[in-house]
């Protein structure tokens, strides 16, 4: 049945025409109920016709008001108030971060943020999250915020680009950097991953080394998951426990994992060499087959480059804990009275030279009883220091010492880019060949073995003309400020849209394919099958 609605100028016109009916029927009744009381029953007739003649007409007037005012479907559109009003008005301080983005981004981001912070309201942190009672938990409140910044940006199409493209930080070292500032190698990886993906627009969910998590935060939005960094075990489950396999159609597609281990050639990915991620590139004459996304190492800015001339003629040792010195930890020169020596040696030949570090003794105090450890003798201890601190000393110096560990740190990186040239120990095999780094036993940072004198000076463990030999030269031929290529913000960024722009499934399936049929062509001790 059509329905007619009917014009406003008929509307009028029946309208009228039963007033005036209503009018002359009232009368008639009213005349007719003066001239025969005695019959009740019409005139109870009468008066239900007149009720029913009132109720017509008031149907009526209210069909003419909703024809005469109803709200049209435009007006409907137009309106600003698809959430409640009082999301409009909210009052939201607007990071820095937004202020940069272009026009466009800028506005649906503001719009976003707006309507996310209203929300946010409803859902105020438990104030047990990280606390003792219920465990070290923050992070999942981090990574519910962030789905519910998803939920607003769906409903509103307020969503940045890259924004519904999730992914998943599972890495023990990815969590202490967030939640504890951890700043070694791998902490240092994460502040650049993170700025990067942050910047780039893209999803960032936190799940400790949480697996269970892992799996929860994956099924809940498995269309926008581009990838989950983590290793392969954790405090809460394994990756195996949770990996889509032909039984679990629902676990964690093994394509989609990529195992992050900050040193380099670790194959222990399921799927294959790819799959393993790594922040330091190595030395080696083959092609790498891994991930490679390296931290970002910045030209000096604070603190401010200092010329080598204006600098005294000091040597910071690479090492924060006492320890480092003490066969426990392999150091380079086991005879602790090199540092000595050497200083009385080069004093003589640079006025004012001295060694430096800063370090502490991190073990606990019936370990520091049963085995005293000082530094050893011609040694100025500076003290645990924060980085900024760190970089200003390191800036004053002259040359970087390493004794052996840490092996592949940040640190001869950030020398360099301050125009501090780095001595690096290494052992060989009897078979070595001393002019190629790749036959070497080991080397304090195998990165650099691609870098030369006067950057890099290659010393034998242990052997200590070639120690203060390297010293002098060091002292004797300043350097400018380096960055060696492979860890400019500009690779950095190359590799990370690389991974993020990768079809990992469709390479999986292939490798997958080949290892059905008897080809490997892959690396590592755990690769296996696996579902797609």
């Amino acid at each position: 049945m059509k329905l007619v609605i009917p014009s406003s100028h008929s509307i009028a016109y029946n309208f009228k025409y039963y007033f005036s009916f209503l009018v002359r029927g009232g009368k008639k009744e009213a005349d007719k109920d003066k001239a025969d009381k005695k019959q009740m029953m019409a005139s109870s007739k009468g008066h239900n016709s007149g009720l029913r003649r009132l109720l017509f007409l008031l149907m009526i007037v209210v069909t003419s008001l909703v024809v005469f005012y109803r709200p049209s479907i435009s007006d409907i559109k137009s309106s600003p108030y698809f959430l409640p009003s009082s999301w409009q008005s909210a009052s939201t301080t607007i990071p820095p971060e937004i202020q940069t983005l272009i026009p466009n981004e800028r506005a649906m981001a503001i719009k976003q943020l707006k309507y996310a912070a209203k929300l946010e309201t409803k859902f105020a942190p438990n104030p047990n999250w990280g606390g003792r009672d219920h465990g070290r938990e923050d992070y999942k409140y981090h990574s519910e915020n962030e789905l519910r910044k998803l939920a607003v940006c769906i409903a509103t199409d307020t969503c940045r680009q890259n924004q519904t493209s999730v992914i998943i930080l599972g890495h023990i070292f990815n969590h202490f950097h967030l939640y504890e500032g951890y700043m070694g190698g791998e902490g240092i990886w994460t502040a650049s991953l993170v700025e990067t993906l942050t910047k780039w627009g893209y999803t960032i969910l936190h799940a400790r080394d949480d697996w269970v998590y892992m799996w929860y935060l994956y099924n809940q939005i498995p269309g926008m998951v581009k990838g989950i960094i983590a290793w392969r075990t954790g405090q809460f489950g394994t990756f195996e426990d949770q990996m889509k396999t032909g039984r679990r159609q629902h676990g964690i597609p093994a394509w989609q994992f990529f195992v992050y281990n900050y040193f380099p050639d670790h194959y222990t990915s399921i799927v294959g060499d790819a799959w393993n991620m790594h922040s330091e590139f190595g030395y080696s004459h083959e092609q790498r087959n891994f991930t490679f996304i390296p931290y970002v190492v910045e030209p000096a800015t604070t603190p401010p480059y200092i010329p080598a001339v204006q600098r005294p003629n000091q040597v910071y040792i690479l090492a924060k804990f006492v320890r480092y010195f003490y066969n426990g930890a392999q150091p380079a020169w086991e005879d602790r009275g090199i540092f000595l020596r050497a200083k009385q040696i080069l004093e003589k030949e640079f006025p004012g030279f001295e060694f430096v570090v800063g370090c502490r003794d991190d073990r606990n105090g019936d370990q520091q009883k049963q085995n005293p450890m000082e530094l050893p003798a011609g040694i100025r201890n500076l003290g645990q220091m924060d980085k900024v601190e760190f970089e200003r000393q390191l800036a004053n110096s002259r040359v970087m010492l390493g004794i052996g560990w840490p092996t592949l740190s940040p640190s001869p990186h950030v020398a360099l880019s301050l125009g501090i040239p780095f001595i690096s120990p290494f052992s060989v095999h009897g078979w070595s060949d001393l002019e190629d780094p790749e036959t070497w036993a080991s080397s304090q940072h195998h990165t650099l073995k691609t870098l030369t004198e006067p950057y890099v000076y290659h010393v034998l463990r242990g052997n200590e003309t070639q120690f203060i030999d390297a010293i002098r030269k060091a002292l004797s031929t300043p350097i400018e400020p380096f960055i060696l290529p492979l860890m400019t913000r500009d690779h950095h960024e190359k590799q990370v849209n690389k991974w993020l722009n990768t079809d990992w499934k469709a390479k999986a399936a292939v490798i997958l394919e080949n290892r059905k049929n008897g080809r490997e062509t892959e690396n590592g001790n755990e690769i296996g099958e696996f579902a797609l």
